[in-house]
């Protein structure tokens, strides 16, 4: 049994927003998803992207504008966005407190791109 925490989880930290590696290849050998905690501060951006693996948020608290593809949309706790494979996606953080979101994406995405995406030791290291 492989059992992740936020604390120990490798992380990445920018535009007001940071992520933690819960499950990937990296963290726990998975090669058939990834997910990850994500906390974005009042006005964080995430730029839009997209990667070959398919994916969606779950907005566990906060609010924020979703933009997939051509798309915009105002999203909130409760809220399960599903993006696919290559499209192009991002957030911004909208409301007056933290916009939490849980993110689970397929295929996982590799260790080496783990090593990338989440550069950052766990929070409680230095």
């Amino acid at each position: 049994m492989k059992i992740s925490k936020k604390a120990t989880a490798p992380r990445y930290k920018r535009d007001d927003i940071e992520s933690y590696l819960l499950v990937s290849e990296k963290t726990c050998e998975s090669k058939r998803l990834t997910t990850t905690i994500v906390e974005m501060q009042p006005g964080g951006i995430q730029r839009v992207h997209s990667h070959e693996p398919e994916q969606m948020y779950y907005i566990l608290e906060g609010e924020g504008m979703m933009v997939v593809a051509d798309e915009e949309e105002h999203v909130t706790a409760d809220d399960c966005i599903f993006f696919p494979s290559n499209t192009p996606h991002g957030l911004k953080n909208t409301g007056a407190g933290v916009l939490r979101y849980l993110s689970a994406a397929s295929p996982s995405f590799t260790a080496e791109q783990s090593d990338s995406l989440w550069p950052l030791p766990p929070s409680g290291e230095q």
